[in-house]
């Protein structure tokens, strides 16, 4: 060996014992990071114990009447987890509306509950579905749920928690207040939030929870069964104590998207993870199609001081901050009636702790201008406001973006914003006799519209549904309103309350 290759090998040895010293120096780095983090999460799993001891939740009187019982025959055995039941892939027709009568649900008690009589069941399980105005949808589901649950011998009850006021939805408030009234009914080992458009497509994906909460819906067909947004959203699976570690879901959302992506927040911040289901291949599920009726972008009134979308949005972010103070220890709501049916379990839930018959809210300036809000139930029309336009970048949102090149009469305008109900506010003439359906009310004077506008007519129909908190009322007495100039404190406005 010459004298070169010596000192080759030589410095190939020396680098490969610094390669061994940084492998083992950085081995010990990581069992001591790895130690610090176990460290830190049973910490934060002793605290949550210490929390959920506190907890009022915990520690809510249940009914005398419970709505299942744990049943232990010693000649009975425990279910299975695979249910030797189960038939697998099913066929879906989210088109299948069944009637009522039709929805068959096999041996239920009163309240949809059911549970196995061949064996004793793992857990008590509460399915919540938050609903508001989706009654089809909520008979297809219900047609495919309790058949898939039977066949699991999942031992369960449905409840439909409803909001009862016909304003915007908050599914937060919604979840929040059903878990606190599921929990006074029963002492559940799951509980399981159900939305109501989204149909399981194989009875193999268990509705059991698990020492995680788990997302229950990773692969639905609208996404073409691919991970979606939000890894906690659709159908949720947790233990009660999950769910009170988190604080529930926050209450600030009004409307239609995001509330999801904020309670991911919550549960990771907690010390359990999100999980995918155990026969995560299984986890499918057929969407119905529909319309959001409460999309963030269609909102005609807007309440910067309970919607959390309105905020600045470095807010929305701080979710460590709001999750510990606000959520399900902060909801505000009142059971108005439970109702027991056949299929399920009615909560008809009030969220608004104020109630009043008649509230009117005038912007005004220089007395003569002014916008009008009004509470008082009336029948629905169309006020023809004159020298007055809405441009079309101003009334489209991706709702009604088909129509956005439909030119129509008067009638058939009217006949379509008709059927559209709360997502069109009226239609702007765009050529003599010709109108174009609006989703968002921008109202603008003719001779103080931007160069760039492209509506030519010279007045708008503006829908007025008094009593409708999806519709800015104009007022029929008085000259046309400015919308852009009417946010304070350009304008004044009183309120005007009746009991």
């Amino acid at each position: 060996m010459t004298k070169k290759e010596q000192n080759n090998f030589i410095l190939l040895l020396a680098r490969r014992r610094v390669i061994l010293m940084l492998l083992f120096l950085g081995a010990i780095v990581f069992t001591y990071t790895d130690s610090v983090r176990l460290l830190k999460e049973q910490e934060e799993t002793n605290r949550a114990k210490r929390d959920l001891e506190k907890h009022p939740l915990s520690k809510t009187p249940k009914s005398p009447q419970n709505v299942l019982s744990m049943n232990h025959e010693a000649a009975l055995p425990e279910c299975e987890y695979n249910s030797p039941k189960l038939v697998g892939e099913l066929q879906i027709d989210t088109k299948f509306i069944p009637e009522w009568d039709e929805i068959e649900t096999g041996e239920t008690r009163i309240g949809g509950c059911w549970q196995p009589k061949d064996c004793h069941q793992r857990q008590n399980v509460a399915i919540i579905i938050p609903y508001k105005n989706r009654e089809e949808h909520l008979r297809a589901l219900l047609n495919t749920l309790h058949p898939i649950l039977q066949r699991q011998n999942t031992a369960y009850c449905i409840y439909v928690a409803e909001q009862h006021d016909d304003g915007r939805f908050n599914k937060g408030v919604v979840m929040n207040s059903a878990f606190k009234e599921v929990l006074k009914e029963h002492d559940y080992d799951c509980v399981i939030f159900h939305d109501v458009d989204m149909l399981p497509e194989d009875d193999r994906n268990i509705y059991q929870c698990e020492s995680n909460p788990v997302h229950l819906s990773p692969l639905i067909d609208k996404f073409d069964y691919k991970p979606y947004g939000t890894d906690f959203g659709g159908i949720t699976m947790l233990k009660p104590e999950h769910f009170i570690a988190a604080n529930g879901m926050s209450n600030l959302f009004w409307g239609w998207g995001r509330e999801d992506d904020d309670m991911q927040f919550r549960v990771d911040r907690s010390p359990f993870n999100v999980t995918k289901p155990v026969n995560y291949d299984q986890a499918r599920y057929k969407m119905i199609p529909h319309q959001h009726a409460w999309i963030f972008r269609n909102f005609k009134i807007r309440d910067s001081t309970t919607d959390v979308r309105f905020l600045p949005p470095e807010y929305l972010v701080k979710y460590k901050e709001r999750s510990t103070v606000e959520g399900l220890t902060s909801v505000s709501y009142k059971n108005l009636r439970i109702e027991r049916g056949r299929l399920f379990t009615h909560f008809d839930l009030e969220l608004r702790e104020l109630v009043v018959d008649s509230l009117q809210t005038e912007f005004t300036s220089s007395g003569s201008n002014k916008l009008l809000i009004d509470t008082t139930k009336k029948d629905c029309s169309y006020v023809k406001l004159e020298n007055t336009r809405i441009c079309e970048g101003y009334g489209h949102t991706s709702v009604l973006k088909y129509l956005r090149k439909q030119l129509l009469s008067f009638n058939g305008a009217q006949k379509k914003c008709d059927e559209l109900g709360y997502m069109c506010t009226g239609f702007a003439e765009d050529t003599p006799g010709k109108y174009r359906l609006r989703e968002v009310t921008q109202l603008l004077s003719s001779d103080n519209t931007p160069k760039n506008c492209n509506t030519e007519g010279d007045h708008t129909y503006h829908k007025s549904c008094p009593g409708d908190q999806s519709f800015i009322q104009v007022s029929e007495d008085l000259t046309i309103p400015i919308a852009s100039q009417l946010t304070p404190p350009n304008y004044a406005f009183t309120h005007r309350l009746q009991d």
